[in-house]
């Protein structure tokens, strides 16, 4: 949980600090904002490979690997000269935290069995509380400080320390050998609800603050404050199922729900005009969404029992996917039409994921339990 919180207060606080390295570096808007599309790139990397190179080195290896793409990738960003090397760290960041994301979410499944869902929604929720740090530390940092590179050059501390102290096996040093199968149909429609899922969140982190700035006519300080409560939402969704709560309802329906949700909130940030009314919106957006992560990773997993590492792989390259395309999307659509027209778009993902998990076979009772994650079996959940 500790190595997921560490990656996103990264994975936030790049996005943070890309103002202040197009300051510093003398960056185009352009320019800048290529630095979202390294990270990406390394993330998809990192998912198409990852089950590859852990099948090649020693147990426990990917995530060393991981821990070292990231540190080299936060000294890359944090004391880049110009543009090349700061785009070189945020690829690196992207590889390392897609390696790290695709290992740990195998270890909570297997460690946590029945409870998995609870278990990767705790850990997400405790990963929201950094990410939600990470501009208040690089904000901070800058006007306290006049140096934002302390505040990204931070998490380097708890990796270290995460890797010296993780226990180590007796087979730390063989190479890993682990069996081979396909992922099988049901995967590939949950795969694609993750691509969706993912590209509503980042669709609302990367332009929440621009549509209500535009539709209130509030500061951008102001703008990004009432932002934040979309990242509040998905903590307190997160919390909540954390904490048990839809413990003994199907994910279809969590799921279901939770998209509507999602419908709710951005149709309420594209009509309202008043900010209290656009940051509630936020905020429900942030609640539908929250869910779509946690129970979509565990029940990707639990289609294939025997392929844990490349199911986790594949869906880490689905957010890999929606990271690189879905902000880029709207930003271009924006361009053509305006972000308040383009707004809709996210609420055109979220009917595109309901149908999605409309269609999403469901296999057979003669299955293992674990196969049947969404197929409406309350008892599975």
């Amino acid at each position: 949980m500790s190595y997921l919180a560490a990656w996103a207060y990264l994975l936030y606080g790049i996005g943070s600090a890309t103002p202040y390295l197009r300051t510093d570096l003398g960056l185009t808007d352009f320019e800048a904002g290529l630095h979202a599309s390294a990270l990406a790139v390394g993330v998809l990397v990192a998912g198409a490979s990852a089950d590859a190179i852990a099948r090649r080195i020693r147990r426990g290896g990917l995530l060393d690997l991981a821990v070292v793409s990231l540190i080299a990738g936060i000294a890359l960003v944090a004391l880049a000269p110009f543009l090349a090397i700061s785009l070189a760290g945020a690829f690196l960041l992207g590889l390392g935290g897609g390696a790290l994301g695709t290992q740990v979410n195998v270890q909570l499944v297997r460690v946590g069995g029945d409870n998995s869902r609870r278990l990767i929604s705790q850990a997400n929720a405790i990963s929201m509380v950094t990410a939600a740090s990470a501009p208040l530390a690089i904000g901070l940092a800058t006007s306290g400080l006049h140096a934002w590179r302390v505040a990204l050059l931070l998490p380097i501390v708890p990796f270290l320390l995460l890797t010296a102290l993780r226990p180590r096996s007796s087979g730390q040093g063989t190479t890993v050998r682990l069996p081979r199968a396909s992922l099988p149909a049901a995967y590939w429609f949950v795969w694609l609800l993750l691509v969706l899922g993912v590209s509503i969140e980042f669709s609302f982190v990367c332009w929440g603050s621009t549509i209500v700035g535009r539709r209130t006519g509030v500061s951008d300080a102001d703008a990004t404050l009432l932002a934040s409560l979309f990242v509040a939402g998905m903590f307190a969704g997160r919390a909540a199922i954390g904490r048990g709560l839809g413990a003994h309802r199907s994910p279809r329906l969590i799921l279901s729900t939770g998209l509507m949700v999602v419908m709710l909130g951005a149709g309420l940030v594209w009509a309202s005009t008043m900010p209290a009314l656009s940051g509630l919106g936020l905020f429900i957006g942030g609640l539908g969404t929250a869910a779509i992560w946690p129970i979509g990773i565990s029940a990707a997993l639990a289609t294939s029992p025997r392929a844990y590492l490349e199911a986790s792989a594949r869906a880490t390259l689905a957010s890999g996917v929606a990271v690189f395309l879905a902000p880029s999307a709207l930003g271009l659509l924006s361009d053509m039409v305006g972000v308040v027209s383009a707004w809709p778009i996210i609420i055109v993902f979220a009917a595109a994921a309901l149908a999605v998990l409309a269609v999403t076979p469901q296999t057979p009772g003669t299955q293992p339990r674990t196969t049947r994650l969404l197929a409406g079996d309350v008892g599975s959940a």
